[in-house]
C-alpha cells in the first residue's frame, strides 16, 4: 500500500494538481514583445522655449526669496527633461511568465505585483504594474504589436484589472498638462 505524503480531499482531480506542481516547477512564456524601454516623445523649440522662459520667471521669484537651491533643482529638471527627450530609449525584451514579468532584464514574480491596468504614456499605449515594492513602485511597458485583449486575459489569471491609474500625481500631472500646455496642440475639427 503506497504511503500518503499529502491530505488530499477526495474530490480533487489529482491530473490537475499534478498539472499545476508542473506548471510550477517549469516556467512557460505566455507572452513576449520587444519594445522602448520607455516613453519616448521628441520636443520641438518652442517646447523648450516656453519651459526656458517659464523657469526663468520662477528662478526671480526664487532670487528674491534666496532659495539659490530650488534654481539649481529647476535647471537640473529641465536639463533632465531635455537629454529623455532627445536620446532615444534602447528596444528591450518585455516577457510575462506562469513564475512573473520580465521587464528588460530585471524579473517581478507575482506576489511582488499587486495590479494593473492599461493607459498611455506620453501618447504611446502602456501596461502599467503596480508593486508591493517601495522601488520602483509601479512599472510601465510601451505595448507595440501587443494585442490589449489577449495581454488583458494573461494578465487576470494573476492580478486584478483596475480601469485608471491610481496614483495622485498621474491624475495631476494630466490635469496641468490640459490647462496650461507647454506646445501647440492638435487641432480638432
Amino acid at each position: 500500500m503506497p504511503k500518503k505524503i499529502l491530505n488530499v480531499p477526495e474530490d480533487v482531480d489529482l491530473s490537475t494538481l499534478q498539472q499545476t506542481l508542473e506548471d510550477l516547477r517549469e516556467e512557460k512564456e505566455a507572452i513576449s514583445w520587444e519594445a522602448p524601454n520607455r516613453a519616448f516623445k521628441t520636443r520641438d523649440k518652442d517646447f523648450w522655449i516656453t519651459a526656458i522662459a517659464i523657469l526663468v520667471l520662477v528662478s526671480v521669484i526664487f532670487i528674491f526669496v534666496k532659495e539659490f537651491f530650488l534654481i539649481l533643482v529647476g535647471l537640473a529638471l529641465l536639463f533632465y527633461g531635455y537629454v529623455v527627450s532627445t536620446v532615444p530609449p534602447e528596444r528591450i525584451r518585455n516577457k510575462i511568465t506562469n513564475r512573473g514579468v520580465y521587464f528588460g532584464d530585471s524579473f517581478h514574480p507575482w506576489n511582488e505585483l499587486s495590479r494593473f491596468w492599461f493607459g498611455k504614456s506620453i501618447d504611446q499605449r502602456a501596461l502599467f504594474l503596480e508593486t508591493k515594492l517601495r522601488f520602483p513602485p509601479q512599472i510601465s511597458m510601451i505595448l507595440e504589436n501587443v494585442e490589449e485583449a489577449k495581454l488583458k486575459s494573461i494578465l487576470l489569471k494573476y492580478l486584478p484589472l483596475m480601469e485608471a491609474s491610481p496614483r495622485f500625481v498621474d491624475k495631476a500631472s494630466a490635469w496641468l498638462g490640459s490647462k496650461m500646455p507647454l506646445e501647440d496642440r492638435p487641432k480638432t475639427k
